[in-house]
């Protein structure tokens, strides 16, 4: 019997036998009609797929129903599709842009694994809607539209060493991450429209702005540009609950949901004087200096940040992730480092802690080491 894939996009569940093939022979000597048309085809052989018009190859792997392609590994890798949520201005397009490259660089690296996206939608779309406005130009990256956007689709190759009767081999997750608007969160109408993603999710990462805090901006005012105000985070929490009980059948209020949620506050370098000079915060973890996720470094932040927010927020926004959520942690990082002008140019670009949640999650999962 075939076994079964949660498609990536539309999030169908259907047989690995379903899979439809696009052609990519589009050489200047024998082009082929159907890889100019893109036309999906169901090969008769799905072991050594070929195209039907001109008998080459066929890697391209497509949804059959949505049309979306799909990892090369859809079906042998786990799939782990990222939330990541936020209102309005709370630099969810910057994290991202981030995010992506320290993958691709240092977390690389420390954790001896590569970033291959999927297909030339995702790898297109983070160079020109990510990379280069914030690493070519040093402006912030250009929020995402609201309504329906392509999720970036990745496949994290680990390397393993091997051992004395174990030879080294690859080792594949598939990634996908959901950079949805902020206008998508501003009612329960609209999330329920654009982010079903939410109950498939591995992971959450939900952006909070501190600027949009009350207490924080009486401090603040008059001293930096405080954005506008958007949608309470109260709010945004008790939404994104909703959509998942509802999508997930998981209606039972006794039964907690066990997706991990990471609660990170972004842009924490602009309330750096309201930290304590010993702050952990203020600087880089550890984890990528150490290539493997550092638990008393995480407990630190996360006592930290929890702290803080009860003095800003009160209880009620901890309150109700520890009823609702079995998993969760508070974060705090910066995606850019310094705040932008009015030309939403960076004048200091120095990320910090941007990898934390994330890591965290893998770190849940035990994709990677825990110390």
């Amino acid at each position: 019997m075939a076994g079964k894939f949660l498609c990536p996009r539309c999030f169908e569940l259907q047989s690995l036998d379903s899979i439809e093939y696009i052609c990519s022979n589009t050489s200047t000597t024998s082009k082929c009609q159907h890889a100019i048309d893109r036309m999906p085809q169901h090969p008769a052989n799905a072991k050594k797929p070929v195209c039907e018009e001109c008998g080459q190859p066929l890697v391209t792997k497509v949804c059959p129903k949505c049309g979306g392609e799909l990892p090369l590994n859809i079906g042998t890798a786990k799939s782990y599709p990222i939330a990541i949520i936020g209102a309005k201005e709370t630099g969810k397009s910057n994290y991202v842009a981030v995010l992506i490259n320290q993958l691709k660089n240092d977390i690389g690296r420390a954790f001896n694994c590569a970033l291959m996206a999927c297909g030339d939608k995702t790898l297109n779309r983070y160079r020109t809607e990510f990379y280069d406005p914030l690493y070519r130009h040093r402006t912030c990256v250009r929020g995402s539209d609201a309504g329906d956007v392509d999720p970036l689709i990745y496949s994290l190759i680990f390397q393993r060493k091997g051992g004395l009767f174990k030879k080294a081999m690859n080792d594949a997750v598939s990634l996908t991450f959901f950079d949805t608007a902020g206008e998508n969160l501003n009612s329960l109408a609209s999330m329920q429209t654009f982010n079903r993603y939410l109950y498939h999710s591995s992971g959450i990462i939900l952006l909070l702005d501190p600027l949009q805090l009350p207490a924080v901006r009486d401090e603040l005012q008059g001293k930096i540009r405080l954005p506008e105000e958007n949608t309470d985070v109260n709010t945004i929490l008790n939404r994104t609950i909703e959509i998942i009980r509802t999508g997930s059948g998981l209606t039972n209020l006794s039964k907690k949901i066990d997706i991990p949620i990471a609660i990170a506050f972004t842009k924490i370098d602009a309330v750096d004087e309201l930290l304590d000079p010993a702050s952990c915060l203020k600087n880089d973890s550890a984890h990528i200096r150490k290539g493997a996720f550092d638990k008393i470094d995480f407990e630190d932040a996360n006592n930290e940040m929890q702290s803080l927010v009860e003095s800003w927020l009160g209880m009620e926004l901890y309150q109700t992730v520890s009823t609702q959520f079995s998993n969760f942690a508070f974060f705090g990082l910066s995606a850019l480092g310094s705040n932008p002008d009015m030309d939403n140019k960076i004048p200091k670009f120095r990320p910090f802690r941007v990898a934390d949640p994330f890591l965290w999650i893998l770190s849940q999962e035990h994709i990677i080491p825990t110390e």
